[in-house]
């Protein structure tokens, strides 16, 4: 399966040292505006709830033979017991990452509502992935679980190798090529101080080198370039009677854009440098009652020239309250509220506010629903300046929100899933963007090795103001597009998939119309129950109605996985 890599830039280093410090030298873990986006606090609390129960059934261990030391629950386990998780895992990924944003991705598949948000990259499919995790794994079929021990401190490491030819560096009409070195390092650590207090290291690092044209690097002064993944978490578990408690820090350096839809071929990116830092607490009441609660600063910092206005703090208190009486269906009530603030006067700050409530019930066997819905109140600062500089966005948001998911396991080969949705987030280039969206994803085993998954989106988003006259200026769009991924275990040894993308995105504004063709070719050799090799195909044809922004772009990856 071929991993997209982002630029890298070495701001962040520091952290970076500091996290890898912890983990070596101590004695010897919905895509939208994460505090913003009611469904985003939802993923969250979800998240939170999962790692509360791991946390509570956890205990201290015995090394046992050449096992898996599982981080998050704290224990060891078989490579058994979790390998048809990390199968299904990795099947559900691959038809989507063919589609998934990122600087170097060639996808033009960005989540509109999506575009404000820092915490991870913006693409149209919600993301599986953990909030104290880090977007990728060097080690997908084993999750950076591989056992090691520095007196009690558990280790796992994953280093990924990865040499790469780009046709079109930058997707545009007049292409110029480049080889790129990309190397990451997963980090996955914990030191449990006592049976229910652990202190845990999940981190992402990568470095890339582009040999012949470093000035495309969307950030960062041409040499080598650093990034810390999304997810990538110093986190303190402590259990004070019936309350789990979590204090996190939080830490990534990535890409982001500043508008999604430029030509569609978002050319106009620039980094970041996010900070996360939070405390959250689930109280168990009793066998029926709990209450979560969240608080955390977020302090972000664009990487790059020109794009100080991106710069802004967020202060956020959450909390979800829910009724269980039989542990079968849940009724809550959640939202919160957030302080946003920019540094420079060009975006406005805000008063962010949601509630509501949901229900999440199985229904039989096989089929389980989440439904929600509330308030969202959005209070903007009166703009103080005027385009080009500003947007001069003076609208406030006093409006509704709803999701609703169901997923069904029709038998033990097909499952599928099929979520709905309308709010807002915070925008770039207005206060805030409005958006309808709907996704649905399928996974089957067809026949024996064979397996497929189809997945696709619909979205439709209209910001709160459009000024032309401001830089990147978004206009109504919208979009939809579908996936489709095969692969096969042709043996023990080898794995090979093919896939396609289609997407469309229609916009109000001229020149923001495109068409886009994705294919996918994957290769992969297992070289032992550590190493392995994959070898990767893309190609992208992005069609842009009415505008003279046509591009192809071809991606030729090599890379090389070691499990330590």
């Amino acid at each position: 399966m071929l991993i997209n890599h982002s630029n890298r830039t070495f701001i962040g280093a520091l952290s970076l040292v500091m996290s890898i410090t912890a983990a070596c030298l101590l004695p010897q873990t919905a895509s939208a505006q994460f505090g913003v986006s009611p469904s985003q606090t939802s993923n969250f609390f979800n998240d939170f709830r999962g790692r509360s129960s791991k946390m509570k059934a956890s205990a201290p261990a015995a090394r046992s033979g050449d096992v898996v030391y599982d981080y998050e629950s704290g224990a060891y386990k078989s490579q058994e017991d979790q390998e048809g998780f990390q199968s299904l895992q990795q099947l559900l990924k691959s038809d989507r990452e063919i589609s998934q944003p990122s600087i170097r991705s060639g996808s033009s598949a960005f989540a509109a509502r999506s575009v404000g948000d820092y915490t991870t990259y913006s693409g149209q499919y919600s993301q599986a992935l953990s909030y104290f995790a880090p977007s990728y794994t060097s080690d997908p079929f084993l999750s950076g679980k591989r056992n090691m021990k520095l007196g009690p401190v558990n280790i796992g490491l994953g280093l990924y190798q990865g040499f790469e030819y780009n046709s079109n560096v930058q997707r545009a009409p007049e292409p110029v090529s480049d080889f790129i070195s990309s190397t990451m390092l997963n980090v996955s650590a914990n030191y449990r101080v006592s049976q229910h207090n652990v202190l845990s290291v999940t981190a992402g690092i990568g470095v890339d080198h582009y040999f012949d044209h470093p000035e495309f690097a969307a950030y960062g002064n041409g040499s080598y370039l650093m990034s810390v993944l999304p997810g990538s978490t110093l986190a303190f578990d402590v259990k004070a009677g019936p309350v789990y408690i979590t204090i996190y820090d939080r830490i990534s350096v990535r890409p982001a854009t500043n508008n999604a839809f430029v030509g569609g071929t978002n050319t106009g990116s620039f980094g970041v440098f996010q900070n996360d830092f939070g405390i959250a607490a689930n109280w168990q009441i009793n066998s029926a009652w709990a209450l979560l609660l969240n608080y955390t600063n977020t302090w972000s910092n664009a990487l790059g020239k020109n794009n100080e206005q991106f710069d802004r703090t967020m202060n956020s208190l959450h909390a979800s309250l829910t009724y269980s009486p039989t542990a079968t269906w849940i009724l809550g009530t959640e939202g919160g509220v957030s302080l946003l603030d920019y540094v420079q006067p060009a975006l406005n700050g805000a008063s962010l506010f949601n509630w509501g409530m949901f229900v999440s019930m199985p229904i039989g066997k096989s089929t389980s629903i989440k439904m929600s819905g509330g308030l969202q109140i959005f209070e903007f600062d009166d703009p103080t300046v005027q385009a080009p500089l500003g947007p001069e966005d003076n609208t406030d948001l006093s409006s509704y929100y709803y999701n609703f998911s169901i997923t069904n396991q029709l038998n033990a080969r097909f499952s599928h899933t099929l979520t709905v949705g309308h709010e807002s987030s915070i925008n770039l280039s207005s206060n805030f963007v409005t958006a309808d969206f709907v996704n649905y994803g399928l996974s089957m085993v067809a026949w024996k090795g064979g397996r497929f998954s189809l997945s696709g989106y619909f979205e439709r988003a209209d910001p709160s103001f459009f000024n032309p006259a401001f830089a990147g200026a978004q206009a109504d769009v919208s979009q939809y597009g579908y996936d489709f991924y095969y692969s096969h275990q042709i043996s023990s040894k080898w794995r090979a998939g093919a896939g396609y993308h289609f997407g469309r995105s229609d916009s109000k504004a001229a020149g923001q119309d495109n068409d886009q063709h994705g294919f996918a070719l994957d290769l992969n050799y297992t070289i032992s129950s550590k190493a392995g090799m994959n070898f990767g195909y893309r190609y992208f044809i992005t069609d842009s109605k009415g505008a003279n922004t046509d591009s192809t772009q071809s991606r030729v990856i090599l890379g090389f996985n070691y499990n330590f």
